[in-house]
């Protein structure tokens, strides 16, 4: 006998269980009230979904997730299944609905039920569709940094002319093809008066997939007295952070954009080929933190800073015990910033910053901080920008996770073994002991190193 029969396939079968059941999953609905055919029409779908989505996650929710913020037609193209999903869920209820026995004893009750599961499905995807869409936008942001703040690329630099395009030079070398991938971090203090952007935090991390390790080279933000990729010595006595504001005043003559010129002149200090960079405001990094619901780090010594003037109008210092120690982020940032004290410096706090960075990525991979989330994608959307390829994040973070701790080198490049304080050119700045840098660079980075085979830097420090 055929079980699609009008007369008998909804008989005694409750319409309203038979929608709860095509909730929660399409298909189950009908094939409880013997509709197999059309159970087997709103399930398979939904299957391929499934798949779909157990291939997107083969390398784990994280690199998923990453996916979906940095590559923009991904993103898109969740929301649009999630929607299609949301629809075809919804049109699975009503015919489970509408295929059981509407009996006038229960109409109410089973109408009730319907309805309240079309609105938990609708608002439910809607919510999520936002959601994702949201996400991506933030993503969107970041990966374009011509829309950014936080840095002046596009602008050229005053060596050309008024209405001259940037020289071929504006440009950063691309990775070899399965090579190393080198990133600069930076830091940047824009907070409203300053009048400038200073680059507190400079640290190169250089990924290394045929040996799976990763180097990290903290430079002191202070150092001076270097020489200049295109030529000559800091005659100006200026401290690396504030390079880009000496280009853009014409106060050294770049090739290059301002900030492209701190880029460009750190690849030539550190030794290594940098191919994109991503910039931090500092104050979005503080609410990233607050957002997380602080971070956990292990404070190597006593902090008594009693010059730190950043905690938001009250008395100036900053002071934290040794040892284990859970930051807001107020506090966290005064963490990576304070430098002054018995034990502390800015080689300290360099080393301190690489320590922040990590215990913050690991808060944000926890389960539980997935409520967190919005807020974290909004600070991040308006406080990061980067110009590593959107397509490539996914794949780079997976390979990242796969590197051991053992294979993670972390230098700052402090005195006495790479550098000298004292010098008098710059108030409360150091040197590059230029040679010894370039030494390090070789044993950190082999033959992809600038001073791979060269003959050793001259020393510029006075």
């Amino acid at each position: 006998m055929d079980t699609n029969e009008p007369t008998v396939r909804g008989r005694g079968r409750s319409p309203s269980l038979a929608a709860l059941l095509s909730f929660l999953w399409p298909g189950l609905g009908q094939l409880y009230i013997r509709k197999r055919r059309a159970a087997a029409v709103f399930a398979v779908p939904a299957m391929l979904v499934l798949l779909l989505l157990a291939y997107a996650l083969r390398r784990g929710p994280a690199v998923f997730a990453v996916q979906l913020f940095a590559d923009r037609t991904v993103g898109l193209a969740a929301v649009v299944i999630l929607l299609l999903v949301g629809a075809w869920r919804l049109a699975a209820v009503v015919h489970a609905f509408a295929g059981g026995d509407q009996r006038k004893t229960r109409r109410v009750i089973d109408r009730v039920v319907v309805a309240a599961l079309a609105a938990i499905i609708v608002i439910s995807h809607l919510g999520s569709g936002y959601y994702l869409l949201t996400y991506s936008d933030a993503g969107s942001n970041v990966f374009n940094p011509n829309n950014s703040d936080l840095l002046d690329q596009a602008t050229p630099g005053p060596s050309l002319g008024p209405g001259q395009t940037p020289q071929p030079t504006e440009t950063l070398p691309a990775p070899a093809a399965g090579g190393r991938v080198t990133i600069l971090f930076t830091g940047v203090d824009s907070a409203p008066g300053r009048g400038e952007h200073l680059y507190d935090s400079i640290m190169v991390v250089s990924y290394d997939p045929t040996t799976n390790s990763v180097q990290m080279v903290s430079v002191p933000r202070d150092s001076a007295s270097f020489p200049f990729y295109f030529g000559g010595v800091d005659s100006a006595s200026v401290k690396i952070n504030s390079i880009p504001t000496y280009v853009s005043h014409g106060w050294i003559k770049s090739p290059d954009s301002p900030y492209l010129t701190l880029v460009k002149e750190v690849s030539y200090l550190v030794g290594i080929p940098i191919n994109y960079y991503a910039v931090m405001d500092l104050l979005g990094f503080e609410k990233m933190i607050d957002t997380v619901g602080g971070i956990d780090v292990v404070n190597p010594s006593v902090i008594s800073d009693g010059t730190y003037d950043w905690l938001d109008g009250e008395p100036y210092g900053f002071y934290l015990a040794a040892g284990p120690q859970h930051l807001s982020g107020k506090n966290a940032l005064a963490y990576v910033r304070s430098r002054h004290g018995a034990d502390n410096s800015d080689y300290a706090r360099a080393d301190r910053q690489q320590q922040v960075l990590v215990a913050l990525l690991h808060k944000m991979a926890q389960p539980s901080e997935i409520l967190a989330l919005p807020g974290l994608i909004s600070t991040i959307g308006s406080s990061v920008t980067t110009t590593f390829p959107a397509n490539k994040v996914a794949d780079y973070v997976a390979m990242g996770q796969s590197v051991p701790s053992g294979n993670i080198k972390q230098v700052v490049l402090a005195p006495p073994t790479y550098s000298i304080t004292g010098i008098t050119t710059v108030t409360a700045s150091s040197c590059l002991l230029n040679a010894k840098v370039a030494a390090l660079s070789i044993q950190f980075f082999g033959k992809d190193s600038l001073w791979y085979g060269k003959p050793t830097p001259a020393n510029t420090c006075p």
